[in-house]
């Protein structure tokens, strides 16, 4: 069995994360009128009813048979969602209006495509009531309003990606977090972190360090130190941990990464502490920001 690898600095307080306010940074976001309304048309096909039609419309599953030189369009029995122009949107724009049976030539690329329409379906969309949509059984959702919600939140998903303040609002509850938190530093670790933060630092170019000083820059390393230690207590309390086989799987990486290295010199520049420290920390950022996506999306979609 592996062996797990444990940090000696321990928390003996720590900040709820979950506390923190972000209101602050959550602005800027505007809903896509238009993108919910595909969205809640997609939703509603989903659970509405099928019928044969006798005439094509956007939106319908058109069968159809194809005569021409292409290999594509020269086949029976191919299904067209009419509109979506994944077959081909000037093909689909001729199929509207045709009649089942009813074939038409259309002129592709200089040739001409012969198509057939075999038959045609056409989905009813249910009416939009709080009934409607109980019946439908998401998760979650039972009402016309739970229903605008999750829609919209897949916008604030794909905004949250893309947002600066997003970024700025988990830097900033990941700083609450240190700043109200206490840790009982192992002196080797903090000689270690202290050591790693001088080194790193010389490394860094001016334009990096614009407007900070010495000292804020080291206690940005040893801040990482004592999230690395609330972290584990996190991984602990859920019964998980770092193991050397994870540590062994890491250095396997680097070494593949950089194939001109020897293991040895990895393993100089990356220590089982290093590992500890940065993937500890990493663990309370994940949580971090999962838990500032979820504000966002709390926040953003109140009102929708």
């Amino acid at each position: 069995m592996a062996e797990a690898i444990r940090l000696k600095s321990r928390a003996t307080k720590v900040y709820d994360y979950r506390c923190a306010d972000i209101s602050e940074f959550v602005v800027g976001f505007t809903v896509d009128e238009e993108q919910y309304q595909k969205d809640l048309t997609r939703v509603l096909k989903r659970y509405g009813n099928k019928a044969e039609a006798e005439t094509v419309a956007s939106g319908d599953t058109a069968t159809v048979a194809c005569i021409s030189d292409f290999p594509r369009f020269n086949k029976a029995g191919i299904p067209v969602i009419v509109g979506k122009g994944v077959f081909d949107a000037a093909l689909e724009a001729a199929l509207i209006g045709m009649r089942k049976g009813e074939t038409k030539i259309v002129d592709k690329d200089g040739q001409t495509v012969t198509m057939t329409v075999e038959r045609i379906v056409h989905t009813e969309l249910p009416a939009l009531s709080d009934e409607t949509v109980a019946s439908f059984g998401m998760e979650g959702i039972q009402t016309v309003k739970d229903l605008r919600r999750s829609l919209i939140g897949r916008q604030v998903e794909g905004f949250i990606l893309e947002d600066e303040n997003a970024d700025m609002a988990s830097a900033y509850v990941w700083q609450e977090v240190a700043n109200h938190s206490v840790v009982e530093r192992d002196p080797e670790e903090y000689a270690h972190i202290l050591k790693a933060a001088e080194k790193k630092i010389e490394g860094f170019k001016e334009e990096q360090t614009a407007g900070m000083d010495h000292d804020a820059l080291v206690n940005l390393f040893v801040a990482e130190l004592d999230l690395a230690a609330i972290g584990q207590g996190m991984m602990e309390a859920e019964g998980t941990y770092y193991s050397t086989d994870d540590y062994a799987a890491y250095i396997d990486r680097l070494v593949e990464a950089y194939p001109d290295r020897t293991r040895a010199g990895v393993e100089a520049e990356h220590t089982v502490l290093d590992y500890a420290i940065e993937h500890y920390a990493n663990f309370l950022a994940g949580a971090i920001d999962r838990t500032v996506a979820e504000k966002y999306k709390a926040i953003l979609t109140k009102e929708c």
